[in-house]
Protein backbone atom coordinates (compact mmCIF):
# COMPACT_ATOMS: atom_id res chain seq x y z
CA UNK A 1 0.00 0.00 0.00
CA UNK A 2 0.94 3.40 -1.15
CA UNK A 3 -0.77 6.44 -0.03
CA UNK A 4 -0.60 9.14 -2.65
CA UNK A 5 0.82 12.32 -1.22
CA UNK A 6 -1.74 14.51 -2.59
CA UNK A 7 -2.61 16.44 0.67
CA UNK A 8 -6.30 16.29 -0.35
CA UNK A 9 -6.29 12.13 -0.93
CA UNK A 10 -5.06 8.93 0.18
CA UNK A 11 -5.12 5.82 -1.46
CA UNK A 12 -6.08 2.73 0.42
CA UNK A 13 -5.36 -0.67 0.05
CA UNK A 14 -5.34 -4.10 2.50
CA UNK A 15 -6.92 -2.67 5.11
CA UNK A 16 -6.61 -4.55 8.68
CA UNK A 17 -9.30 -4.39 11.86
CA UNK A 18 -11.44 -2.23 13.06
CA UNK A 19 -11.89 0.79 15.31
CA UNK A 20 -14.61 0.80 17.96
CA UNK A 21 -17.30 3.47 17.79
CA UNK A 22 -18.82 5.71 20.19
CA UNK A 23 -22.54 7.83 19.97
CA UNK A 24 -22.47 11.18 21.34
CA UNK A 25 -26.02 13.05 21.41
CA UNK A 26 -26.03 16.74 21.39
CA UNK A 27 -28.56 19.07 22.11
CA UNK A 28 -29.98 22.20 20.10
CA UNK A 29 -28.13 25.31 22.17
CA UNK A 30 -25.42 23.73 24.42
CA UNK A 31 -22.95 21.08 23.41
CA UNK A 32 -20.66 19.03 25.71
CA UNK A 33 -18.37 16.31 24.19
CA UNK A 34 -16.50 13.39 26.19
CA UNK A 35 -13.13 12.72 24.13
CA UNK A 36 -14.86 12.35 20.27
CA UNK A 37 -17.08 13.94 17.85
CA UNK A 38 -19.06 11.56 15.83
CA UNK A 39 -19.68 11.56 12.40
CA UNK A 40 -22.89 9.77 12.64
CA UNK A 41 -23.70 6.56 11.22
CA UNK A 42 -24.98 5.52 7.22
CA UNK A 43 -26.28 2.80 5.84
CA UNK A 44 -25.47 3.11 1.83
CA UNK A 45 -27.87 0.91 -0.56
CA UNK A 46 -25.11 0.34 -3.50
CA UNK A 47 -26.26 -1.67 -6.61
CA UNK A 48 -24.00 -4.82 -5.34
CA UNK A 49 -24.92 -4.75 -1.93
CA UNK A 50 -24.72 -2.39 1.04
CA UNK A 51 -22.18 -0.45 3.67
CA UNK A 52 -22.08 0.70 7.16
CA UNK A 53 -19.73 4.14 7.31
CA UNK A 54 -19.27 5.41 10.86
CA UNK A 55 -16.63 7.75 12.35
CA UNK A 56 -15.09 9.65 15.06
CA UNK A 57 -12.55 12.66 15.44
CA UNK A 58 -10.57 13.12 18.54
CA UNK A 59 -7.20 14.89 19.52
CA UNK A 60 -6.05 13.41 23.24
CA UNK A 61 -8.23 15.20 25.79
CA UNK A 62 -8.80 17.94 23.50
CA UNK A 63 -12.51 17.08 23.45
CA UNK A 64 -12.92 16.62 27.36
CA UNK A 65 -15.19 18.86 28.76
CA UNK A 66 -15.21 21.21 25.74
CA UNK A 67 -18.81 23.07 25.32
CA UNK A 68 -20.40 24.67 22.78
CA UNK A 69 -23.44 27.15 22.46
CA UNK A 70 -25.68 29.09 20.72
CA UNK A 71 -25.80 32.40 21.16
CA UNK A 72 -28.10 34.44 19.28
CA UNK A 73 -27.06 32.52 15.98
CA UNK A 74 -23.26 32.48 16.78
CA UNK A 75 -21.52 29.36 18.17
CA UNK A 76 -19.06 29.61 21.42
CA UNK A 77 -16.80 26.90 22.60
CA UNK A 78 -15.50 26.58 26.52
CA UNK A 79 -13.59 24.70 28.16
CA UNK A 80 -12.84 24.86 31.34
CA UNK A 81 -14.24 28.35 31.47
CA UNK A 82 -12.29 29.63 29.13
CA UNK A 83 -13.16 30.55 25.67
CA UNK A 84 -11.89 27.94 22.92
CA UNK A 85 -11.24 29.44 18.74
CA UNK A 86 -9.35 26.35 17.35
CA UNK A 87 -8.62 23.13 16.75
CA UNK A 88 -5.31 21.68 18.38
CA UNK A 89 -2.35 21.05 16.31
CA UNK A 90 -3.93 17.90 15.02
CA UNK A 91 -6.92 15.78 14.56
CA UNK A 92 -6.83 11.91 14.51
CA UNK A 93 -10.37 10.60 12.11
CA UNK A 94 -11.49 7.45 12.69
CA UNK A 95 -13.26 5.89 9.70
CA UNK A 96 -14.73 2.35 9.48
CA UNK A 97 -16.52 0.23 6.63
CA UNK A 98 -18.70 -2.37 6.95
CA UNK A 99 -19.95 -4.35 4.23
CA UNK A 100 -22.80 -6.72 3.86
CA UNK A 101 -25.50 -8.01 1.51
CA UNK A 102 -28.57 -5.99 0.95
CA UNK A 103 -30.45 -9.28 -0.15
CA UNK A 104 -29.91 -12.87 -0.59
CA UNK A 105 -30.44 -12.51 -4.40
CA UNK A 106 -27.07 -10.67 -4.22
CA UNK A 107 -23.68 -12.16 -4.84
CA UNK A 108 -21.61 -13.37 -1.59
CA UNK A 109 -19.17 -10.06 -1.93
CA UNK A 110 -21.13 -7.04 0.33
CA UNK A 111 -19.78 -4.39 -2.30
CA UNK A 112 -17.12 -4.06 -5.04
CA UNK A 113 -14.42 -2.37 -2.43
CA UNK A 114 -14.42 -5.51 -1.16
CA UNK A 115 -11.81 -7.93 -3.16
CA UNK A 116 -11.44 -11.31 -1.20
CA UNK A 117 -8.46 -9.54 1.98
CA UNK A 118 -7.84 -6.94 -0.98
CA UNK A 119 -9.74 -3.62 -0.15
CA UNK A 120 -9.20 -0.55 -1.98
CA UNK A 121 -10.93 2.79 -1.27
CA UNK A 122 -9.71 6.64 -1.88
CA UNK A 123 -10.18 9.63 0.80
CA UNK A 124 -10.42 13.16 0.11
CA UNK A 125 -10.30 15.29 3.16
CA UNK A 126 -11.87 19.01 3.25
CA UNK A 127 -12.41 22.17 5.59
CA UNK A 128 -16.25 23.80 5.29
CA UNK A 129 -16.78 26.93 6.31
CA UNK A 130 -20.19 27.97 5.40
CA UNK A 131 -20.64 26.86 1.68
CA UNK A 132 -16.40 27.01 1.16
CA UNK A 133 -14.58 24.07 0.82
CA UNK A 134 -11.16 24.27 1.02
CA UNK A 135 -8.08 21.60 1.06
CA UNK A 136 -6.99 19.90 4.27
CA UNK A 137 -3.37 19.51 5.20
CA UNK A 138 -2.76 15.77 5.94
CA UNK A 139 0.21 15.41 8.26
CA UNK A 140 3.12 13.13 7.06
CA UNK A 141 1.84 9.90 7.93
CA UNK A 142 -1.73 10.74 6.24
CA UNK A 143 -3.46 7.55 6.67
CA UNK A 144 -2.55 4.29 9.12
CA UNK A 145 -4.35 0.97 8.10
CA UNK A 146 -4.71 -1.00 11.57
CA UNK A 147 -6.24 -4.19 10.48
CA UNK A 148 -8.85 -5.64 9.01
CA UNK A 149 -11.58 -8.08 10.64
CA UNK A 150 -14.73 -10.48 9.47
CA UNK A 151 -17.43 -10.76 11.93
CA UNK A 152 -19.96 -13.74 11.82
CA UNK A 153 -23.84 -12.71 11.60
CA UNK A 154 -25.17 -13.99 14.40
CA UNK A 155 -27.43 -16.93 13.48
CA UNK A 156 -25.76 -17.23 10.17
CA UNK A 157 -22.42 -18.58 8.03
CA UNK A 158 -21.92 -15.40 6.24
CA UNK A 159 -19.16 -12.79 7.38
CA UNK A 160 -19.32 -9.61 7.79
CA UNK A 161 -15.94 -7.35 6.41
CA UNK A 162 -15.02 -4.07 7.45
CA UNK A 163 -12.13 -1.82 6.64
CA UNK A 164 -10.77 0.80 8.95
CA UNK A 165 -8.52 3.20 8.67
CA UNK A 166 -6.75 6.18 10.62
CA UNK A 167 -6.57 9.54 8.87
CA UNK A 168 -4.34 12.34 10.77
CA UNK A 169 -5.34 15.81 9.83
CA UNK A 170 -2.78 18.95 10.43
CA UNK A 171 -5.66 21.35 12.04
CA UNK A 172 -3.41 24.31 14.10
CA UNK A 173 -5.21 27.63 13.35
CA UNK A 174 -8.48 26.41 11.89
CA UNK A 175 -11.65 27.83 13.39
CA UNK A 176 -13.45 25.73 15.59
CA UNK A 177 -16.62 26.00 13.80
CA UNK A 178 -15.31 24.50 10.45
CA UNK A 179 -16.20 21.30 9.64
CA UNK A 180 -13.90 18.23 8.89
CA UNK A 181 -15.41 16.99 5.59
CA UNK A 182 -14.26 13.22 4.34
CA UNK A 183 -15.17 12.27 0.97
CA UNK A 184 -14.78 8.21 0.66
CA UNK A 185 -14.55 7.11 -3.08
CA UNK A 186 -14.53 3.99 -4.25
CA UNK A 187 -11.97 2.67 -6.58
CA UNK A 188 -13.59 3.70 -10.07
CA UNK A 189 -13.60 7.40 -9.04
CA UNK A 190 -17.23 6.89 -7.51
CA UNK A 191 -18.13 8.97 -4.59
CA UNK A 192 -19.67 6.28 -1.67
CA UNK A 193 -20.69 9.14 0.55
CA UNK A 194 -19.39 12.11 2.61
CA UNK A 195 -18.90 12.51 6.16
CA UNK A 196 -19.10 15.87 8.23
CA UNK A 197 -17.69 16.04 11.55
CA UNK A 198 -17.92 19.82 13.77
CA UNK A 199 -18.13 19.74 17.53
Amino acid sequence: MSPCRHPRMVFLAMLIAMFPMAAHARSRNTSTYSGVVDFGAQLLYLDDGCLSVEGTVSAGRFFDDLTRRDVHGHLEYRKHGRAVTEYPESLATSIRIVGDRCTDALSSSPSAIFRGDSYSVRFEVEWKDGMQLRPAVLSPDAARCVGYSSATIPGGTPTIPSISCQITVDSKGVPLADHLIVSIFAADGKRLTRLSAAP
